[in-house]
């Protein structure tokens, strides 16, 4: 069911509730009314025989007595009331059919909702003239309910006619403001497949605010792509140049030192008369070349995966690695600190820890500028959890703010911590250096 539909159908509800709670209230009042109307008149008519009764002229007048209840028998058309007259041997007036709540013009539903309790009055009058006389007012409220279902009808039929607009109203109005979800359903399935189309202004600010963010991850997320890509490709180009210089180093280290082994080899092996001077001196030729070939072959294993992170952890590593690099700087300086640093990290955080630090030092080498390089690495506590903590400044001329992240240095150092499951921050200042801030969790 459609957020459309839902809410429609919970203020259609509403104003379900709205005129059942207004009916109860109306019919409630008519009720209470006509009761009121019925018995106000009952005893207003009492009153007046009784005041008609007590005359003087009437009282003591047997002619005027009979005259007055011939005159009370012809009230047949008296709005509310059916009057009957007797005596204590027979009835002077014959009743009337009292046919009450049967002429009126009102539903049966609705006069079983109004209809008051009956209303009956009886009342004798004393004369020494006459006999006592004994008068029936009967109430019929036919009249009064027939006025006030006129009144509640109107009513009832503005109030069902306003409930049906305003309900065609809020559901026409909740369409057209709610319209934008679909574009915003469509733009998210572009993205799924690829396409990072942007969202328009909407009117409804709720819409617009969703429809901005929208855009800005749109936004983040294409850049991020391009980014990755960018990264790909390199990383690329970075392991074809890494295999290119391996297979030129083995061709012209290797390749030439092993010629020139198999070369004197093979002048020991024509020398038909062995003389051991020569003998010795080859000899001495070969092992010089096989300890060359040695030293190149840990080089190139050194700058696969330094062996010293692996024989004496981490720590022993960098400081190697800042110490050989301190030692071919002249006009800079890194200093390095630490504390309390696990031993038992894991094989991924340790070579990307590493990489981070060397990736620094050769930025800071190239783009910084810097005469100092400070570099610290501690053990920390987030949410309870042990984390690193790694804090890389410099004294360089920092970074431009439009610049910040560009190139591929940063970009890669920020995948790694990413990939650790850590956060990366960057500030910098032009001309006053910059520090990278970096936090990730020793156990993912």
């Amino acid at each position: 069911m459609s957020l459309r539909v839902r809410l429609n159908l919970f203020i259609t509800l509403l104003f379900i509730s709205l005129f059942a709670c207004s009916s109860f209230y109306i019919i409630s009042n008519a009720r209470e009314t006509v009761g009121h109307e019925v018995e106000s008149t009952a005893h207003l008519a009492l009153k007046l025989i009784q005041i008609a009764f007590s005359s003087d002229s009437i009282e003591k007048n047997e002619k005027k007595q009979l005259k007055l209840l011939r005159a009370l028998s012809e009230l047949d058309q008296t709005r509310h009331l059916y009057i009957d007259i007797q005596n204590p041997d027979s009835k002077l007036i014959p009743d009337k059919e009292f046919n009450v709540l049967k002429n009126t013009n009102a539903p049966e539903w609705f006069v079983r909702l109004v209809q008051p309790p009956p209303t009956e009055i009886r009342q004798w009058f004393y004369s020494p003239m006459v006999a006592p006389i004994g008068v029936i007012i009967r109430a019929d409220p036919s009249d009064e309910i027939d006025e006030t279902w006129n009144e509640v009808r109107g009513v009832l039929i503005l109030l069902f006619v306003f409930i049906i607009l305003a309900n065609l109203l809020v559901y026409i109005t909740i369409g057209k403001y709610l319209s934008p979800i679909d574009r915003i359903l469509e733009a998210l399935s572009g993205i799924e497949k690829g396409d990072y189309k942007e969202l328009p202004h909407f009117r409804l600010p709720e819409l617009d605010r969703i429809s901005q963010q929208f855009n800005h991850m749109a936004r983040v997320l294409l850049e991020s792509k391009a980014k990755n890509r960018l990264l790909t490709q390199r990383s690329l180009e970075i392991q074809e140049e890494e295999r290119r210089h391996l297979s030129q180093e083995l061709h012209d280290e290797l390749g030439q030192t092993i010629a020139a082994i198999k070369a004197v080899a093979v002048a020991i092996s024509n020398n038909d008369v062995p003389d051991k001077e020569h003998v010795d001196s080859s000899v001495k030729t070969i092992v010089q070349y096989s300890d060359h070939i040695y030293q190149v072959a840990k080089n190139m294993m050194h700058r696969l995966r330094p062996s010293v992170l692996d024989e004496l952890g981490l720590i022993k590593a960098l400081q190697n690695m800042i110490d050989e690099w301190n030692s071919r700087q002249d006009d800079i300086f890194c200093h390095f600190s630490f504390s309390d640093i696990p031993s038992n990290l894991s094989e991924s955080l340790k070579i990307s820890l590493f990489r981070i630090i060397q990736e620094s030092l050769t930025n800071a080498l190239k783009h910084s500028r810097a005469n100092r390089v400070s570099i610290s690495m501690n053990k920390i506590f987030v949410d309870r959890k042990e984390n690193i903590g790694l804090t890389i400044e410099d004294d360089g001329i920092g970074l431009d703010e439009n610049k910040t992240m560009s190139g591929l240095g940063l970009p890669g150092m920020k995948e790694r911590v990413e990939m650790n499951n850590g956060t990366f921050e960057l500030t910098s200042i032009h001309g006053k250096g910059i520090k990278i801030e970096i936090v990730v969790p020793v156990n993912i």
